[in-house]
């Protein structure tokens, strides 16, 4: 009868001991052996040591260390092999990683554990591989795991934390899920590394619903922050907000998982580069437009306007406007070859105070090829205000307006010249202004002459592409295959039938790692879809993206990027202040370029300063964005509302919570 309430007492503990493990995560041994009664009671000394065994289990979740390794030195007699188990844990605990090393290896040398003692086995190899991290021991923990079906509790835990520390997130979601705990927190967290918001949010709630401790309950809020910023979840975002403003006088979670903006070489999963080179975004469309945009350098309809204004065609002054565009087009035809960097100055250059409204339509449409959208709507606008009867001038600067979200005051009356029957380039006109600003908008032009340019079929490319219909055999595709922004595009599009084998295999065979001088300069939309393409590719790394002795200032911001991605920001900060000062460039591109760089090299302030001064000259929402994350990491609650007005859209800034895989594993 003493003999049974003895055990029932046991029996207490070890359940006591099983939840206080399954809270505080440790791979300590208290396992399976207390339910194997009649193995153990042999004596009442046997019986005696199974409680001073629970004991030093619960004294080691105590922290006190030394006293536990007395008392597993006097039950290792009966219970060996947990207690080697857990002696190792204490010394290493005690940062004693000889002694500990020692005892774990008694258990990892001795292969016969791993059928007998399963649990034991996959800890020790835990420990040692925090000790060593060498991932061989992990690669054991897996490989034991997948000889038995029935795992424990405790041995899939440690298998998912395992998974976790390899950062292989799906794998450790399998094993989370086939749990009888919960684990809402961790699993909410996993979806977070996998970008996978939505399930976040909901485990993220779960865990909130559940959890007691006033610390759990200000990180779980933070995690929840931290989702909104990344998902652009706005409305949830200012809700989290609020309710972080009403604790924020004892909040910590702030410092102990500080949040930061970073350079982030791989803010996507291949598969979402390689989305975005298959359906573009809308950003990625008004690039491709701009790119197959016709440059105007013969245009004998300004003649004809400036005719009705009271020119005379057979007057002095007519005859030397003639020459000057004659001359103009001379020129045009030679600058329109150089690097688009160096297009732009030159360009610039022949502004003159009776300049052409073709002139700076020309310059505008060069800017939007190196990103510099801010110029290029100062420029489209000024050479609609010159021809305000240009339909294509009108609806280049109303597109250029939407995309630095700037307000045009004469926009009703641009877009009414835009719909009336007379003006030049009418088919354009309308034709754009119903794809980017007004698709309600009803046109029924006649392409008529213009269905052979390039223009008109890139335009007709976009309208199959958002149809979802087969672009195979598009006239694009057919007629410039060697365009260098065409060939890519035919690269990535997949042929019918297409298995995902012979797809990835094509791609990884055909994409240019080598001869891809024509990828690395030029307009920045060809070398951005060939950066895309690499990284969807996992060949990033592998491409040579040097030029030996080239200098140009296109293919020098694509040497930063390079550099940017292979640690070596320093490097990219020289390059970019000699691309500033040597050719002023001011564009949001570069000036992002430029804060990454400085956050890669850890010039945490000098980034701030750069994102301020990309606020303070181009007004950019990204930068008011960017400052309201560091705001919220002040705590600076209502403050950073006031900021946080727009998506965040960069594929060079991510936001990051410093910790956030230690923390992590240590669930």
């Amino acid at each position: 009868m003493k003999i049974i309430k003895i055990f029932k007492s046991l029996l207490v503990t070890s359940l006591i001991l099983t939840t206080l493990k399954a809270n505080n995560n440790l791979l300590e041994s208290q396992p399976e052996i207390i339910f194997n009664f009649e193995k153990l009671v042999k004596s009442q000394k046997n019986l005696a040591l199974q409680v001073e065994f629970n004991k030093a289990v619960l004294l080691l979740s105590k922290k006190e260390y030394k006293e536990s390794i007395k008392i597993f030195e006097k039950t290792v007699s009966i219970i060996e092999i947990p207690s080697f188990l857990n002696m190792g844990i204490a010394y290493y605990k005690l940062n004693s990683i000889d002694k500990a090393v020692i005892y774990l290896n008694k258990i990892y040398e001795n292969k016969s554990n791993v059928q007998s003692n399963t649990f034991s086995y996959m800890s020790a190899c835990y420990y040692l591989y925090e000790i060593s991290k060498d991932e061989k021991y992990l690669e054991t923990i897996i490989k034991v795991s997948r000889k038995f079906k029935n795992l424990s509790e405790h041995s899939k835990r440690m298998l998912a934390d395992t998974y976790i520390i390899l950062k292989k997130y799906e794998e450790a979601l399998t094993v989370l899920d086939s749990m009888d705990y919960a684990m809402d927190l961790k699993k909410a967290l996993i979806y977070l590394k996998l970008n996978n918001h939505i399930k976040a949010d909901i485990y993220l709630k779960k865990a909130k619903e559940v959890a007691v401790n006033s610390k759990t309950l200000e990180h779980i809020t933070w995690f929840m922050i931290y989702s909104d910023l990344k998902s652009n979840n706005l409305e949830q975002l200012f809700e989290n907000l609020d309710n972080l403003n009403e604790i924020k006088s004892t909040f910590k979670s702030n410092l102990e998982l500080p949040l930061e903006i970073y350079f982030n070489k791989n803010k996507f999963t291949p598969k979402q580069y390689l989305e975005s080179l298959i359906s573009f975004s809308d950003d990625r469309k008004i690039d491709f437009m701009f790119y197959f945009a016709p440059f105007i350098f013969s245009d004998l309809q300004e003649v004809i306007y400036d005719s009705s204004k009271g020119f005379i065609f057979n007057s002095e002054d007519n005859i030397q406007n003639l020459e000057e565009m004659v001359e103009y087009n001379s020129k045009f035809l030679e600058i329109v070859k150089e690097d688009p960097i160096i297009r732009v100055i030159k360009l610039e250059k022949l502004i003159k105070k009776d300049t052409k409204s073709y002139v700076y339509y020309n310059l505008a449409l060069s800017y939007t090829q190196i990103n510099d959208f801010y110029n290029a709507y100062k420029y489209f606008n000024k050479a609609y205000k010159l021809n305000p009867g240009n339909k294509l001038y009108a609806v280049m600067t109303l597109i250029t307006a939407k995309k630095i979200d700037s307000k045009v005051k004469d926009k009703e009356y641009m877009e009414s010249i835009i719909k009336s029957k007379n003006g030049l380039y009418n088919y354009f006109g309308k034709e754009l202004y119903k794809y980017f600003l007004n698709p309600e908008y009803k046109t029924e032009v006649e392409a008529l002459n213009y269905k052979d340019t390039i223009f008109f079929k890139a335009i007709d490319y976009l309208k199959v592409l958002d149809a979802k219909e087969d672009i195979q055999n598009h006239t694009l595709f057919s007629e410039y295959k060697k365009d260098p922004l065409i060939y890519l595009m035919r690269l990535v599009h997949r042929k019918k039938d297409e298995s995902d084998l012979s797809y990835y295999s094509r791609l990884q065979d055909n994409v240019p790692l080598k001869f891809n001088n024509n990828f690395l300069e030029g307009p920045l939309i060809i070398t951005k879809y060939y950066i895309d393409m690499l990284k969807a590719l996992g060949l990033f790394s592998k491409a040579d993206l040097k030029i030996d002795g080239k200098k140009s200032p296109s293919y020098l911001k694509t040497k930063v990027l390079r550099d940017l991605h292979f640690n070596a920001s320093d490097e990219s900060i020289k390059t970019l202040e000699y691309l500033q000062k040597e050719y002023n460039l001011e564009d949001k591109y570069t000036m992002y370029l430029m804060v990454a760089s400085l956050l890669e090299s850890g010039r945490y302030n000098d980034a701030s300063i750069q994102i301020s001064l990309i606020k303070a000259l181009l007004n950019d929402k990204e930068s008011s964005f960017l400052t309201g994350v560091q705001l919220i990491q002040d705590l600076k609650i209502i403050s950073a509302k006031e900021y946080i007005k727009e998506p965040f859209i960069d594929s060079l800034i991510d936001f990051k919570l410093v910790g956030f895989d230690e923390y992590l594993e240590s669930l």
